[in-house]
């Protein structure tokens, strides 16, 4: 059992050490592209669409990437931003209807203006007005309950300073979209990986099943990952270590980590199951008696009373 976890342990090594440039690329190439920024675009796109479906495509784009343009989402160098809280995004839409914004006008007036229709006809008729309101309930309360978390000060502010039409869609909505938005990013992410994993594992050659066999025959020379020969046979073992790249280098830390600590667990078990097999047949005949050469409990020598 013991050789068994030390086969495993030898192959997530090998599998961790070639997944990694595998997760680094993927994670380079979806930065590169944007993708996630992307995808929270199209997100809050669909919110706003909950809010008002009569805004055009054109205002919806351009308001949800001024939100995410927002100093407080942004990231550095004024990128997209890539995580938006709730609350966040209904103080954001307040100040860019409002004009409020910081760092100067992000949208131009007739996306504005068509923010600010929208947000009318959903109840909120000067933004500004509530804005500030919640940002002075967001103070008393820090005042009042300073043990509360920042976030949900700012929850409470803007649940009871916009009772709205609009805030009750935006949230009703937000966490179904957003859940979506991450599904489709990880996606996304999980093809590149597939891809950069076949290209790693083919490359390579890197023969799961020869591996393990390897492996299970011991010796410094059963850790080289290339295989000793190439042929049409080492297809499937090939599909099997892309398949298993492709989980990325977070998983294979996690199953090592995990293997490792159980290791020390099982070797003293089987320690344990040593030194009992190699014990003498008479040593539990003389546990069952007491020192002073009294009988003590013969149910532990399997004895009928």
């Amino acid at each position: 059992m013991l050789k068994s976890l030390d086969i495993l342990i030898g192959f997530s090594v090998v599998m961790l050490l070639v997944s990694i440039p595998v997760t680094v690329l993927t994670q380079l190439i979806t930065g590169a592209l944007g993708w996630r920024g992307r995808h929270l675009i199209r997100g809050i796109v669909t919110i706003l669409n909950q809010i008002d479906p009569k805004i055009t495509p054109f205002c919806l784009n351009q308001i949800a990437t001024a939100a995410l343009r927002h100093p407080l989402i942004a990231r550095a160098g004024g990128k997209i931003g890539t995580v938006i809280q709730r609350e966040e995004l209904t103080r954001i839409l307040l100040e860019l209807a409002a004009g409020q914004e910081p760092g100067g006008k992000s949208l131009d007036e007739y996306a504005r203006s068509t923010l600010k229709r929208a947000l009318e006809t959903n109840g909120i008729a000067n933004p500004a007005e509530v804005l500030d309101n919640i940002h002075l309930l967001a103070l008393k309360l820090e005042a009042l309950r300073p043990e509360l978390p920042a976030p949900l000060r700012h929850s409470i502010a803007v649940v009871t300073e916009a009772p709205s039409q609009f805030a009750g869609r935006l949230h009703a909505c937000f966490d179904e979209t957003m859940d979506r938005v991450t599904h489709r990013f990880a996606r996304h992410t999980r093809l590149v990986a597939g891809v950069l994993a076949i290209l790693v594992a083919a490359g390579l050659q890197l023969d799961a099943l020869d591996l393990l066999r390897r492996l299970a025959a011991g010796g410094a020379a059963a850790y080289a990952i290339l295989p000793q020969s190439r042929s049409w046979t080492q297809l499937p073992g090939i599909a099997l270590s892309a398949m298993l790249l492709s989980l990325g280098a977070p998983f294979w830390y996690n199953a090592l980590k995990d293997l490792v600590g159980f290791r020390p667990v099982l070797a003293r078990k089987e320690q344990a199951h040593r030194e009992q097999r190699q014990s003498p047949p008479g040593a539990a005949v003389s546990s069952a008696l007491s020192p002073g050469g009294e009988k003590g409990d013969l149910s532990l020598t399997g004895a009928a009373g």
